[in-house]
């Protein structure tokens, strides 16, 4: 294996480990960690796009192209939406900062603290969907790093694992109000476009703050009160992504069988 494609794997794998602790502000103590892992992995996430540069210059060159593949078309576009979901996290975040950056809490907080609760779980979802996409790419290092081989039985087992991913994800999304938070979208922008109290500006955005279970949510209010169950959290999200992944891959698999219809001859 290529030390480039291990490099790459242990980057994504850090990623998204981290990623997964993002969800959570009371983890490893509060905002403090929450504000500077936020930081890193924007600059992970920058080193990852550096590293496979030449593809996007590449596809970049050929976008327009009619005999580029649909799945990279696809797969750069999404790539594209997950930089800008990204950066508005991070920056949206900095907006609120109360550890690293207080002076800029005042900044149009309102609009930014609303958003930020809900944007990163469309980021999740980018995730997933982007981890689904390579997902045969990353078995297959998987298999050459642990010298697994290819077998009936290797196979049964990994359509037994995937399908436990997905049930797993599936109850994730179901237990920490998943698809509401990121309905929570449209309502704070349009609780941000009303005229607010002062005094009750904490109070609404408060009821706009996803919740789940062992208090997850994104609000900048919680970060103190307690430390949150690590691995529960990561266990948590990583079972979130890791179903959008299966479910993504499934997908594709079944587009790619998906037989043309044969032309008829006039």
């Amino acid at each position: 294996m290529k030390n480039s494609n291990y490099i790459k794997l242990t980057l994504d794998i850090v990623i998204v480990l981290l990623f997964t602790l993002l969800y959570n502000v009371r983890v490893f103590g509060g905002l403090a960690f929450h504000e500077m892992v936020g930081l890193g992995i924007g600059a992970l996430f920058m080193v990852h796009i550096l590293l496979n540069w030449q593809w996007v210059l590449k596809v970049t060159q050929r976008l327009f192209d009619r005999s580029l593949p649909g799945k990279i078309r696809f797969g750069y576009c999404l790539n594209i939406l997950l930089l800008f979901s990204m950066a508005f996290t991070i920056i949206s975040g900095l907006m609120i900062s109360k550890v690293l950056f207080p002076g800029f809490a005042g900044v149009n907080g309102r609009v930014f603290r609303g958003l930020h609760s809900s944007i990163p779980y469309v980021t999740l979802v980018l995730v997933g969907v982007h981890l689904g996409l390579h997902w045969q790419w990353i078995m297959g290092l998987m298999k050459k790093v642990f010298n697994v081989k290819s077998s009936s039985t290797v196979s049964v087992a990994a359509k037994v694992v995937l399908s436990l991913i997905l049930l797993l994800g599936s109850i994730q999304v179901l237990s920490t109000q998943f698809s509401s938070s990121i309905a929570q979208i449209t309502t704070n922008v349009s609780v941000n476009s009303e005229q607010i109290q002062p005094n009750g500006l904490n109070d609404q955005f408060d009821k706009n703050i996803p919740t789940g279970k062992d208090g997850i949510r994104l609000g900048h209010e919680d970060g103190k009160g307690g430390n949150a169950n690590t691995a529960s959290v990561i266990i948590t999200f990583l079972g979130i992504i890791g179903g959008i992944a299966v479910g993504t891959n499934y997908i594709e698999k079944q587009i790619i069988k998906k037989p043309l219809k044969p032309q008829t001859q006039n």
